[in-house]
Protein backbone atom coordinates (compact mmCIF):
# COMPACT_ATOMS: atom_id res chain seq x y z
CA UNK A 1 0.00 0.00 0.00
CA UNK A 2 1.31 3.40 -0.94
CA UNK A 3 0.92 6.43 1.47
CA UNK A 4 2.19 9.64 1.78
CA UNK A 5 2.69 11.04 5.45
CA UNK A 6 3.23 14.23 7.07
CA UNK A 7 6.82 14.44 8.71
CA UNK A 8 7.28 17.61 9.50
CA UNK A 9 5.04 21.39 8.84
CA UNK A 10 7.68 23.86 9.71
CA UNK A 11 6.90 27.98 9.35
CA UNK A 12 9.91 27.46 6.75
CA UNK A 13 9.17 24.29 4.69
CA UNK A 14 7.18 21.13 5.17
CA UNK A 15 8.63 17.71 5.02
CA UNK A 16 6.31 14.69 3.22
CA UNK A 17 7.47 11.08 3.02
CA UNK A 18 6.04 8.50 0.48
CA UNK A 19 6.28 4.68 0.78
CA UNK A 20 5.42 2.29 -1.77
CA UNK A 21 4.78 2.44 -5.11
CA UNK A 22 4.46 5.12 -7.51
CA UNK A 23 2.48 3.29 -10.42
CA UNK A 24 -0.80 3.87 -11.18
CA UNK A 25 -2.31 2.78 -8.17
CA UNK A 26 0.31 4.31 -5.78
CA UNK A 27 0.03 7.78 -7.23
CA UNK A 28 -3.70 7.50 -7.20
CA UNK A 29 -3.52 6.87 -3.46
CA UNK A 30 -1.05 9.46 -2.73
CA UNK A 31 -1.27 12.40 -5.38
CA UNK A 32 -4.50 14.61 -3.76
CA UNK A 33 -2.31 14.37 -0.29
CA UNK A 34 0.59 15.24 -1.40
CA UNK A 35 -0.23 18.36 -3.54
CA UNK A 36 -2.22 19.65 -0.39
CA UNK A 37 0.87 19.05 1.89
CA UNK A 38 3.22 20.78 -0.42
CA UNK A 39 1.96 23.19 -3.15
CA UNK A 40 -1.16 24.36 -1.23
CA UNK A 41 0.71 24.82 2.00
CA UNK A 42 2.57 27.60 -0.03
CA UNK A 43 5.80 26.91 1.72
CA UNK A 44 9.01 25.25 0.55
CA UNK A 45 8.91 21.34 0.25
CA UNK A 46 10.93 18.45 0.82
CA UNK A 47 9.34 15.01 -0.43
CA UNK A 48 11.06 12.42 0.91
CA UNK A 49 11.29 9.00 -1.50
CA UNK A 50 13.43 6.94 0.35
CA UNK A 51 11.23 4.56 1.34
CA UNK A 52 9.48 4.09 -2.10
CA UNK A 53 10.44 1.13 -4.04
CA UNK A 54 9.41 1.74 -7.87
CA UNK A 55 8.96 4.74 -9.72
CA UNK A 56 7.35 4.46 -13.03
CA UNK A 57 6.49 7.57 -15.29
CA UNK A 58 3.24 8.26 -13.69
CA UNK A 59 5.45 8.62 -10.69
CA UNK A 60 7.87 10.82 -12.45
CA UNK A 61 4.97 12.98 -13.97
CA UNK A 62 3.55 13.39 -10.10
CA UNK A 63 6.63 14.93 -9.32
CA UNK A 64 6.94 17.20 -12.28
CA UNK A 65 3.48 18.35 -11.83
CA UNK A 66 3.98 19.14 -8.07
CA UNK A 67 7.55 21.26 -9.04
CA UNK A 68 5.47 23.16 -11.62
CA UNK A 69 3.25 24.36 -9.17
CA UNK A 70 5.43 24.94 -6.27
CA UNK A 71 7.44 27.16 -8.95
CA UNK A 72 4.68 29.12 -10.14
CA UNK A 73 4.24 30.02 -6.71
CA UNK A 74 8.01 31.05 -6.37
CA UNK A 75 8.52 27.99 -4.03
CA UNK A 76 11.11 25.20 -3.96
CA UNK A 77 11.01 21.16 -3.61
CA UNK A 78 13.91 19.00 -3.26
CA UNK A 79 13.60 15.19 -3.60
CA UNK A 80 14.99 12.76 -0.88
CA UNK A 81 15.78 9.63 -3.08
CA UNK A 82 17.94 6.08 -2.77
CA UNK A 83 18.64 3.23 -4.48
CA UNK A 84 16.71 2.50 -7.39
CA UNK A 85 14.52 6.10 -7.26
CA UNK A 86 17.37 7.91 -7.30
CA UNK A 87 19.05 6.19 -10.11
CA UNK A 88 16.13 6.84 -12.21
CA UNK A 89 15.62 9.98 -11.54
CA UNK A 90 19.10 11.14 -12.14
CA UNK A 91 19.37 9.11 -15.31
CA UNK A 92 16.56 11.61 -16.50
CA UNK A 93 18.49 14.71 -15.68
CA UNK A 94 15.32 15.75 -13.22
CA UNK A 95 17.98 17.93 -10.97
CA UNK A 96 17.40 20.19 -14.08
CA UNK A 97 14.11 20.54 -11.84
CA UNK A 98 14.37 20.00 -8.85
CA UNK A 99 17.47 18.58 -6.77
CA UNK A 100 17.42 15.13 -5.78
CA UNK A 101 19.55 14.49 -2.80
CA UNK A 102 20.10 11.78 -0.58
CA UNK A 103 19.26 13.17 3.10
CA UNK A 104 16.75 15.26 4.42
CA UNK A 105 19.20 17.65 5.50
CA UNK A 106 20.93 17.91 2.59
CA UNK A 107 17.40 18.97 0.59
CA UNK A 108 17.15 21.62 3.40
CA UNK A 109 20.76 23.21 2.19
CA UNK A 110 19.44 22.53 -1.41
CA UNK A 111 16.74 24.92 -0.72
CA UNK A 112 18.74 27.30 1.46
CA UNK A 113 16.85 26.39 4.71
CA UNK A 114 20.42 24.98 6.87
Amino acid sequence: MTEAKLVEAADSHTVVAVRGRLDPDGVGAVEAKLTAETVARRKAAVIDLVEVDFIGSIGIGMLIGICRSMRAHRLGVAVVATALVKDVLDRLSIGDLFPVVATRDEALQALKLK
